[in-house]
Protein backbone atom coordinates (compact mmCIF):
# COMPACT_ATOMS: atom_id res chain seq x y z
CA UNK A 1 0.00 0.00 0.00
CA UNK A 2 1.70 3.63 -0.69
CA UNK A 3 1.50 6.37 1.47
CA UNK A 4 0.08 9.40 0.49
CA UNK A 5 2.09 11.81 1.78
CA UNK A 6 1.40 15.89 2.90
CA UNK A 7 1.54 18.14 -0.20
CA UNK A 8 3.68 20.34 2.00
CA UNK A 9 6.21 17.58 3.00
CA UNK A 10 9.88 18.88 3.01
CA UNK A 11 12.49 16.18 1.94
CA UNK A 12 15.19 15.54 4.84
CA UNK A 13 18.01 16.44 2.32
CA UNK A 14 16.12 20.03 1.72
CA UNK A 15 17.91 21.97 3.88
CA UNK A 16 21.22 21.48 1.70
CA UNK A 17 20.57 19.02 -1.47
CA UNK A 18 18.19 20.20 -4.11
CA UNK A 19 18.22 17.02 -6.00
CA UNK A 20 16.33 17.56 -9.13
CA UNK A 21 17.05 14.33 -11.24
CA UNK A 22 18.00 10.52 -9.76
CA UNK A 23 17.38 8.02 -12.37
CA UNK A 24 18.86 4.94 -14.66
CA UNK A 25 17.73 3.81 -18.13
CA UNK A 26 18.41 1.08 -20.10
CA UNK A 27 17.52 0.62 -23.66
CA UNK A 28 18.32 -1.37 -27.16
CA UNK A 29 18.97 0.45 -29.76
CA UNK A 30 19.25 -0.15 -33.65
CA UNK A 31 19.94 2.37 -36.07
CA UNK A 32 21.16 2.49 -39.73
CA UNK A 33 22.85 5.13 -41.83
CA UNK A 34 21.85 6.33 -45.12
CA UNK A 35 23.78 4.16 -47.18
CA UNK A 36 22.56 1.56 -45.46
CA UNK A 37 24.89 0.14 -43.16
CA UNK A 38 23.94 -0.54 -39.42
CA UNK A 39 25.52 1.95 -36.98
CA UNK A 40 24.15 0.71 -33.82
CA UNK A 41 22.77 -2.40 -32.92
CA UNK A 42 23.01 -2.94 -29.02
CA UNK A 43 22.12 -2.77 -25.38
CA UNK A 44 23.01 0.57 -23.66
CA UNK A 45 22.53 2.22 -20.13
CA UNK A 46 22.68 5.40 -18.74
CA UNK A 47 22.97 6.39 -15.18
CA UNK A 48 22.30 10.73 -14.56
CA UNK A 49 22.01 12.35 -11.41
CA UNK A 50 21.00 16.19 -11.41
CA UNK A 51 21.21 18.78 -8.56
CA UNK A 52 22.42 21.56 -6.51
CA UNK A 53 24.09 21.88 -3.04
CA UNK A 54 22.58 25.06 -1.22
CA UNK A 55 25.01 26.96 0.96
CA UNK A 56 21.84 28.91 2.08
CA UNK A 57 18.38 28.31 2.58
CA UNK A 58 16.91 30.05 0.08
CA UNK A 59 19.57 29.00 -2.30
CA UNK A 60 20.67 32.02 -3.14
CA UNK A 61 23.89 30.83 -3.16
CA UNK A 62 24.55 26.70 -4.77
CA UNK A 63 27.13 24.39 -6.42
CA UNK A 64 25.21 23.15 -9.57
CA UNK A 65 26.18 19.38 -10.91
CA UNK A 66 25.33 16.80 -13.44
CA UNK A 67 27.00 13.67 -13.28
CA UNK A 68 26.19 10.65 -15.90
CA UNK A 69 27.45 7.82 -17.88
CA UNK A 70 28.75 8.34 -21.46
CA UNK A 71 31.83 9.36 -23.10
CA UNK A 72 31.49 12.57 -24.63
CA UNK A 73 29.30 15.78 -25.53
CA UNK A 74 26.50 14.39 -27.22
CA UNK A 75 26.29 10.42 -25.68
CA UNK A 76 25.42 9.89 -22.07
CA UNK A 77 24.40 5.79 -22.76
CA UNK A 78 27.17 3.52 -22.34
CA UNK A 79 26.84 0.71 -24.40
CA UNK A 80 27.68 -2.99 -22.93
CA UNK A 81 26.82 -5.15 -25.60
CA UNK A 82 27.73 -5.62 -29.23
CA UNK A 83 30.27 -3.59 -30.81
CA UNK A 84 31.58 0.13 -29.99
CA UNK A 85 30.98 2.93 -32.22
CA UNK A 86 34.22 2.93 -33.94
CA UNK A 87 34.05 -0.87 -34.11
CA UNK A 88 31.68 -0.21 -36.71
CA UNK A 89 32.52 3.09 -38.46
CA UNK A 90 36.32 1.40 -39.02
CA UNK A 91 35.01 -1.96 -40.52
CA UNK A 92 35.43 -2.82 -43.34
CA UNK A 93 32.73 -1.61 -45.97
CA UNK A 94 31.47 1.08 -43.58
CA UNK A 95 32.79 3.68 -45.92
CA UNK A 96 31.83 2.60 -48.93
CA UNK A 97 28.27 1.38 -48.27
CA UNK A 98 27.65 5.56 -46.68
CA UNK A 99 30.07 7.41 -48.96
CA UNK A 100 29.85 8.18 -52.35
CA UNK A 101 33.09 8.54 -53.92
CA UNK A 102 33.10 12.17 -54.09
CA UNK A 103 32.26 12.25 -49.83
CA UNK A 104 35.13 10.15 -49.21
CA UNK A 105 37.69 12.10 -50.86
CA UNK A 106 36.20 14.79 -49.10
CA UNK A 107 36.31 13.44 -46.00
CA UNK A 108 40.03 12.08 -46.49
CA UNK A 109 40.98 15.91 -47.17
CA UNK A 110 39.25 17.10 -44.32
CA UNK A 111 41.52 14.83 -42.21
CA UNK A 112 44.71 16.39 -43.58
CA UNK A 113 43.09 19.96 -43.63
CA UNK A 114 41.22 19.38 -40.12
CA UNK A 115 43.83 17.22 -37.69
CA UNK A 116 42.47 18.05 -34.64
CA UNK A 117 38.67 17.28 -35.70
CA UNK A 118 39.96 13.94 -37.13
CA UNK A 119 41.44 12.78 -33.94
CA UNK A 120 38.40 13.84 -31.66
CA UNK A 121 36.38 11.30 -33.84
CA UNK A 122 38.87 8.84 -34.21
CA UNK A 123 38.68 8.71 -30.19
CA UNK A 124 35.12 8.46 -29.32
CA UNK A 125 34.59 5.05 -27.63
CA UNK A 126 30.80 4.32 -26.86
CA UNK A 127 31.43 1.14 -24.64
CA UNK A 128 31.42 1.33 -20.61
CA UNK A 129 30.25 2.41 -17.97
CA UNK A 130 32.42 5.76 -17.47
CA UNK A 131 30.58 7.98 -15.27
CA UNK A 132 31.47 11.26 -14.83
CA UNK A 133 31.01 14.98 -13.73
CA UNK A 134 29.84 16.70 -16.89
CA UNK A 135 28.80 19.94 -15.47
CA UNK A 136 30.01 21.58 -12.20
CA UNK A 137 29.24 25.46 -11.35
CA UNK A 138 28.82 28.04 -8.76
CA UNK A 139 25.56 29.88 -9.05
CA UNK A 140 24.90 33.16 -7.14
CA UNK A 141 21.44 35.23 -7.20
CA UNK A 142 22.84 38.40 -5.09
CA UNK A 143 19.93 40.28 -5.77
CA UNK A 144 16.66 38.67 -6.95
CA UNK A 145 16.66 39.50 -10.32
CA UNK A 146 20.42 38.53 -11.07
CA UNK A 147 22.29 35.24 -11.21
CA UNK A 148 25.48 35.01 -12.04
CA UNK A 149 27.01 31.49 -12.89
CA UNK A 150 30.46 30.54 -13.57
CA UNK A 151 31.99 26.67 -14.49
CA UNK A 152 30.36 24.13 -16.75
CA UNK A 153 26.98 24.16 -17.27
CA UNK A 154 23.76 23.23 -19.80
CA UNK A 155 23.83 24.90 -22.55
CA UNK A 156 20.52 27.06 -22.80
CA UNK A 157 17.96 26.09 -25.38
CA UNK A 158 14.82 28.56 -24.27
CA UNK A 159 11.74 26.63 -25.37
CA UNK A 160 13.02 24.68 -28.05
CA UNK A 161 14.42 21.08 -27.84
CA UNK A 162 17.50 19.49 -28.50
CA UNK A 163 16.40 18.83 -32.39
CA UNK A 164 17.39 22.38 -33.19
CA UNK A 165 20.15 23.50 -30.58
CA UNK A 166 22.27 21.18 -29.06
CA UNK A 167 22.69 17.93 -27.62
CA UNK A 168 20.80 17.67 -23.88
CA UNK A 169 23.80 15.65 -22.43
CA UNK A 170 25.80 18.98 -23.76
CA UNK A 171 28.19 20.81 -22.14
CA UNK A 172 29.71 24.40 -22.43
CA UNK A 173 32.47 26.15 -20.01
CA UNK A 174 32.54 29.77 -18.63
CA UNK A 175 30.25 32.61 -17.28
CA UNK A 176 26.29 33.28 -17.51
CA UNK A 177 24.51 36.33 -16.12
CA UNK A 178 20.26 35.84 -15.90
CA UNK A 179 17.82 39.11 -15.45
CA UNK A 180 14.75 38.41 -14.29
CA UNK A 181 12.56 41.57 -14.16
CA UNK A 182 9.49 41.33 -16.82
CA UNK A 183 8.23 44.35 -15.74
CA UNK A 184 11.24 46.43 -17.23
CA UNK A 185 12.59 43.94 -19.54
CA UNK A 186 8.98 43.12 -21.05
CA UNK A 187 10.34 39.15 -21.07
CA UNK A 188 10.83 36.89 -17.70
CA UNK A 189 14.63 36.25 -18.57
CA UNK A 190 17.00 37.42 -20.21
CA UNK A 191 20.61 35.43 -20.26
CA UNK A 192 23.94 36.55 -21.55
CA UNK A 193 26.46 33.52 -22.21
CA UNK A 194 30.35 33.59 -22.60
CA UNK A 195 31.98 30.25 -22.82
CA UNK A 196 33.76 27.56 -24.56
CA UNK A 197 32.22 25.32 -26.80
CA UNK A 198 34.13 21.90 -27.13
CA UNK A 199 35.79 19.18 -25.65
CA UNK A 200 33.57 16.66 -27.30
CA UNK A 201 35.31 13.46 -26.40
CA UNK A 202 36.20 15.09 -23.13
CA UNK A 203 32.71 14.54 -20.50
CA UNK A 204 34.97 14.65 -17.64
CA UNK A 205 35.29 18.16 -16.15
CA UNK A 206 38.13 17.77 -14.42
CA UNK A 207 39.95 16.60 -17.30
CA UNK A 208 38.34 20.23 -19.19
CA UNK A 209 39.12 22.81 -16.64
CA UNK A 210 41.43 24.70 -18.77
CA UNK A 211 37.97 25.25 -20.92
CA UNK A 212 37.31 27.91 -18.58
CA UNK A 213 40.32 30.02 -20.11
CA UNK A 214 39.04 29.77 -23.65
CA UNK A 215 35.78 31.64 -25.28
CA UNK A 216 34.57 30.99 -28.71
CA UNK A 217 30.74 30.86 -27.40
CA UNK A 218 28.38 33.86 -27.24
CA UNK A 219 24.83 33.65 -26.44
CA UNK A 220 22.19 36.47 -26.20
CA UNK A 221 18.67 34.55 -24.96
CA UNK A 222 15.19 35.85 -23.54
CA UNK A 223 12.26 33.52 -22.73
CA UNK A 224 8.68 35.18 -22.43
CA UNK A 225 5.13 33.46 -21.31
CA UNK A 226 2.47 35.44 -22.66
CA UNK A 227 0.06 33.44 -20.49
CA UNK A 228 -1.31 29.94 -19.51
CA UNK A 229 -1.26 28.64 -23.25
CA UNK A 230 1.61 30.86 -24.91
CA UNK A 231 5.22 30.82 -24.22
CA UNK A 232 8.11 31.60 -26.84
CA UNK A 233 11.93 32.12 -26.85
CA UNK A 234 14.52 33.33 -29.32
CA UNK A 235 18.33 33.64 -28.97
CA UNK A 236 21.09 34.95 -31.06
CA UNK A 237 24.39 32.70 -30.63
CA UNK A 238 27.99 33.46 -32.40
CA UNK A 239 29.97 30.20 -32.41
CA UNK A 240 33.50 29.89 -33.63
CA UNK A 241 33.15 32.14 -36.08
CA UNK A 242 29.01 31.33 -36.93
CA UNK A 243 25.72 33.30 -36.24
CA UNK A 244 22.82 31.77 -35.81
CA UNK A 245 19.21 32.75 -34.65
CA UNK A 246 16.91 30.44 -32.80
CA UNK A 247 12.94 30.84 -31.97
CA UNK A 248 10.59 28.42 -30.39
CA UNK A 249 7.05 28.50 -29.44
CA UNK A 250 5.10 26.32 -27.27
CA UNK A 251 1.02 26.62 -27.23
CA UNK A 252 -1.16 24.43 -24.73
CA UNK A 253 -3.69 22.85 -26.34
CA UNK A 254 -5.65 20.70 -23.64
CA UNK A 255 -9.06 22.29 -25.33
CA UNK A 256 -8.74 20.47 -28.36
CA UNK A 257 -9.07 17.33 -27.11
CA UNK A 258 -6.65 15.76 -29.79
CA UNK A 259 -3.22 17.34 -28.46
CA UNK A 260 -2.28 18.63 -25.49
CA UNK A 261 0.64 21.14 -26.66
CA UNK A 262 2.59 21.62 -29.46
CA UNK A 263 6.00 23.05 -30.22
CA UNK A 264 7.06 24.70 -33.15
CA UNK A 265 11.16 25.75 -33.33
CA UNK A 266 13.60 27.10 -35.68
CA UNK A 267 16.89 28.25 -36.51
CA UNK A 268 18.66 30.38 -39.40
CA UNK A 269 22.48 30.37 -39.79
CA UNK A 270 23.08 34.05 -41.09
CA UNK A 271 26.85 33.58 -42.67
CA UNK A 272 29.02 31.81 -45.01
CA UNK A 273 32.17 30.50 -43.12
CA UNK A 274 35.14 29.28 -44.91
CA UNK A 275 37.22 26.05 -43.82
CA UNK A 276 40.99 26.26 -43.89
CA UNK A 277 42.55 23.94 -46.68
CA UNK A 278 45.75 22.01 -46.10
CA UNK A 279 48.39 19.85 -47.87
CA UNK A 280 47.80 15.79 -48.39
CA UNK A 281 50.14 13.43 -50.21
CA UNK A 282 47.72 13.64 -53.29
CA UNK A 283 48.19 17.61 -53.35
CA UNK A 284 46.36 20.94 -51.74
CA UNK A 285 43.11 21.11 -50.16
CA UNK A 286 41.46 23.65 -51.33
CA UNK A 287 39.42 25.82 -48.65
CA UNK A 288 36.33 25.18 -48.04
CA UNK A 289 33.03 27.80 -47.75
CA UNK A 290 29.69 26.64 -46.34
CA UNK A 291 26.97 28.88 -46.56
CA UNK A 292 24.12 29.95 -44.13
CA UNK A 293 21.25 27.91 -43.83
CA UNK A 294 17.92 26.98 -41.71
CA UNK A 295 15.76 24.36 -39.93
CA UNK A 296 13.08 23.61 -38.44
CA UNK A 297 11.13 20.93 -35.91
CA UNK A 298 7.78 20.48 -34.96
CA UNK A 299 6.14 18.39 -32.24
CA UNK A 300 2.44 17.39 -30.64
CA UNK A 301 2.27 16.36 -27.29
CA UNK A 302 -0.51 13.65 -26.01
CA UNK A 303 -1.17 12.37 -22.48
CA UNK A 304 -4.07 9.66 -22.35
CA UNK A 305 -3.59 7.64 -18.61
CA UNK A 306 -0.23 6.46 -18.49
CA UNK A 307 0.40 6.67 -21.84
CA UNK A 308 2.20 9.51 -23.01
CA UNK A 309 4.60 10.84 -26.13
CA UNK A 310 4.83 13.17 -28.84
CA UNK A 311 5.04 13.18 -33.17
CA UNK A 312 6.53 15.62 -35.43
CA UNK A 313 8.79 15.86 -37.95
CA UNK A 314 12.26 17.32 -37.89
CA UNK A 315 14.04 19.49 -41.01
CA UNK A 316 17.83 20.19 -40.05
CA UNK A 317 20.42 20.88 -42.66
CA UNK A 318 23.10 18.66 -44.01
CA UNK A 319 25.92 21.34 -42.50
CA UNK A 320 25.21 21.46 -39.08
CA UNK A 321 27.72 20.09 -38.11
CA UNK A 322 29.86 22.92 -39.23
CA UNK A 323 29.58 24.33 -35.60
CA UNK A 324 32.38 21.24 -34.67
CA UNK A 325 34.72 21.82 -37.55
CA UNK A 326 35.24 20.49 -40.79
CA UNK A 327 36.00 16.97 -40.11
CA UNK A 328 32.52 16.80 -38.63
CA UNK A 329 31.35 18.39 -41.27
CA UNK A 330 32.58 15.70 -44.09
CA UNK A 331 30.95 12.96 -41.68
CA UNK A 332 27.59 14.54 -40.59
CA UNK A 333 28.58 14.84 -37.18
CA UNK A 334 25.79 16.90 -35.87
CA UNK A 335 25.99 17.84 -32.05
CA UNK A 336 22.04 18.35 -31.85
CA UNK A 337 20.18 15.07 -30.69
CA UNK A 338 22.19 12.51 -31.31
CA UNK A 339 18.40 10.14 -32.36
CA UNK A 340 17.94 13.05 -35.04
CA UNK A 341 20.72 14.60 -36.15
CA UNK A 342 20.67 16.09 -40.32
CA UNK A 343 18.37 15.92 -42.59
CA UNK A 344 14.62 15.13 -42.85
CA UNK A 345 12.93 12.96 -39.79
CA UNK A 346 9.44 12.15 -38.85
CA UNK A 347 9.95 10.70 -34.77
CA UNK A 348 7.50 9.55 -32.53
CA UNK A 349 8.29 9.08 -28.65
CA UNK A 350 6.37 6.80 -26.72
CA UNK A 351 6.25 6.74 -22.57
CA UNK A 352 4.22 4.28 -20.44
CA UNK A 353 3.99 4.45 -16.41
CA UNK A 354 4.57 0.62 -15.84
CA UNK A 355 4.74 1.64 -11.88
CA UNK A 356 5.29 4.37 -9.96
CA UNK A 357 8.82 5.48 -11.11
CA UNK A 358 9.20 2.83 -13.83
CA UNK A 359 8.42 3.68 -17.26
CA UNK A 360 8.35 1.80 -20.67
CA UNK A 361 10.07 4.10 -23.25
CA UNK A 362 10.16 3.76 -26.86
CA UNK A 363 11.05 5.54 -30.12
CA UNK A 364 11.02 6.00 -33.93
CA UNK A 365 12.28 7.83 -36.81
CA UNK A 366 12.89 6.96 -40.51
CA UNK A 367 14.86 9.93 -42.07
CA UNK A 368 13.81 11.16 -45.66
CA UNK A 369 17.03 12.71 -46.73
CA UNK A 370 18.03 11.40 -50.30
CA UNK A 371 21.79 13.24 -50.18
CA UNK A 372 24.56 13.69 -47.89
CA UNK A 373 24.55 12.38 -44.49
CA UNK A 374 22.49 11.04 -42.41
CA UNK A 375 23.75 8.98 -39.00
CA UNK A 376 19.85 8.18 -38.36
CA UNK A 377 18.48 6.96 -41.75
CA UNK A 378 15.87 4.48 -39.54
CA UNK A 379 16.68 4.12 -35.84
CA UNK A 380 14.35 2.85 -33.13
CA UNK A 381 14.77 2.50 -29.54
CA UNK A 382 13.24 0.34 -26.97
CA UNK A 383 13.83 0.18 -23.47
CA UNK A 384 12.79 1.25 -19.29
CA UNK A 385 13.39 4.08 -17.47
CA UNK A 386 13.34 4.28 -13.60
CA UNK A 387 13.28 7.40 -11.75
CA UNK A 388 15.24 6.24 -8.27
CA UNK A 389 14.06 9.53 -7.03
CA UNK A 390 10.42 8.62 -7.19
CA UNK A 391 11.12 5.53 -5.76
CA UNK A 392 12.96 6.52 -2.90
CA UNK A 393 10.43 8.88 -2.12
CA UNK A 394 7.15 6.30 -2.49
CA UNK A 395 7.11 6.36 1.35
CA UNK A 396 8.91 9.24 2.59
CA UNK A 397 10.27 12.34 1.19
CA UNK A 398 13.94 11.75 1.09
CA UNK A 399 15.48 13.69 -1.52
Amino acid sequence: MTTIKPADEKPLTERWLDLETLSHSQRYRDTFVLGGARLWDNAQQRSLIVGKFKFDEDARYTIGFRASSGRYFNWAFGSYTGEALNDRVTSPGFAASTYTPSQYIALVESAYSDPAGYATVSALRSNGWQFYLRELFFSATPVKSVAVDFGSFGIEHGYASEITTFDDDGYISGERIALHSPKHLFFDEVKFTNAFFGDFATANFFQRGSSLKKFNYRQLSAKKKLNDHVAFSGDYTWLAGTETLREALVVKTEELKAIDSMRFEAYERLNTITFAGGLWPYGVVAPLPVRGDSGFAIAFNKKIGKLSGDVGYSDIDQNYSVYAGRYFNSVGFALNGDTIGAGKHPFVHASYQVAPGVSAIGYYTHGLTAHGFDINRQGWTTGMNFDIKAMVNKEKRVF
